[in-house]
């Protein structure tokens, strides 16, 4: 089960990159066929000493902005405590199981 989770995330990794790539190549695609440069298409990703930036936006101002999010998502938290409540009742389950057995 392990392995085929790994493989599953790694396939999915892959293909992650592999359509960040083909966006990048026909973002270049496109320029080449209008003959001049467009600032309106942007590149997919851009990498720099100081920053990276994805789609146009910067990796800090994404974290930053998910920052926001998080301190009004009131979901997140239930579903904090309702795991926390799931993981001790399987743990009450296990131990009782093994006291019984």
């Amino acid at each position: 089960m392990v392995k085929f989770t790994i493989q599953s995330l790694l396939i999915a990794v892959i293909f992650l990159v592999g359509v960040l790539l083909g966006m990048q190549q026909a973002n270049e695609g496109m320029r080449k066929m209008k003959g001049y440069n467009d600032p309106s298409l942007e590149r997919v990703i851009h990498v720099s000493k100081d920053e990276t930036i994805v789609l146009g936006q910067s990796i800090e101002e994404k974290k930053e902005k998910l920052q926001q999010i998080e301190a009004f998502n009131m979901f997140s938290k239930a579903g904090q405590k309702l795991a926390t409540f799931v993981h001790s009742l399987v743990e009450h389950m296990l131990s009782f199981m093994q006291k019984a057995g």
